[in-house]
């Protein structure tokens, strides 16, 4: 199975191509958010650079949010309309799972926190027992003092990975050290969604029979648009 990865939610713009589980190859850009204009080169000159067109791929793995909700759209975009060509089936991910996922340290509750503006996040939590990652709390979002609050009443260690976690490191670890618990803070390396995950994970989620076809799938954006919101706060 010939899998292709599409990853948009942030900043990063990253695309991939595996063989089953075995990567043939993948592009990732973290530069700015830029997608509508390097997204799609970028996986044109993959799969040119892989002799592969559109008609070879057989699933398409795609990042479903949260995030910016304009990279989410582009990504959506791009799978549709690959997808639609061949009735190529979709599965979508998370994006906290996709940041879970770099994180192999056993046994720890792992946080996902997205920034969401000002002191929200997005987060969700997982637990990884050898390759298996298991969400124990779905993508949902806060304030930073809430999750904080809510982390330090779940145990006495904790990872944080994400834009989120770097935005607010110096309040979670003042807040931990203070209570005398640990939480580890990930590398920026690993804050960046490759799309090689979303991969591994699609083919996973894909043989477990939970995939849509290209007019059922849609982003999960958790909240209204910034337009959207605008529109509601001026009624």
């Amino acid at each position: 199975m010939i899998i292709l990865g599409i990853e948009s939610s942030n900043t990063a713009a990253s695309c991939a191509v595996t063989l089953d589980d075995r990567l043939l190859g993948e592009y990732t850009l973290n530069h700015a958010l830029t997608h509508s204009e390097k997204l799609m080169p970028l996986i044109a000159d993959l799969l040119d650079s892989l002799r592969l067109t559109i008609k070879d791929i057989n699933l398409i793995a795609v990042n479903e949010g949260p995030g910016s909700y304009t990279g989410l759209r582009i990504g959506a975009a791009l799978a549709k309309g690959f997808a639609f060509q061949k009735s190529i089936p979709i599965v979508g991910l998370t994006s906290t799972q996709a940041l879970a996922y770099s994180i192999k340290t056993e046994n720890t509750p792992i946080y996902a926190i997205i920034d969401a503006r000002g002191d929200r996040v997005y987060y969700g939590t997982y637990l990884r027992e050898g390759n298996n990652l298991t969400c124990t709390e779905e993508p949902q979002l806060t304030t930073i003092d809430d999750l904080i609050r809510h982390m330090l009443d779940s145990g006495d260690r904790a990872i944080a990975v994400g834009d989120g976690s770097k935005k607010h490191k110096e309040r979670i670890i003042e807040t931990f050290s203070g209570n005398k618990k640990i939480c580890m803070i990930s590398s920026f390396y690993d804050d960046v969604i490759k799309a090689y995950s979303l991969c591994s994970m699609g083919r996973e989620k894909y043989l477990q029979g939970n995939y849509v076809n290209p007019k059922e799938y849609v982003p999960n954006y958790l909240r209204p648009s910034q337009a959207e919101r605008n529109l509601i706060n001026d009624k």
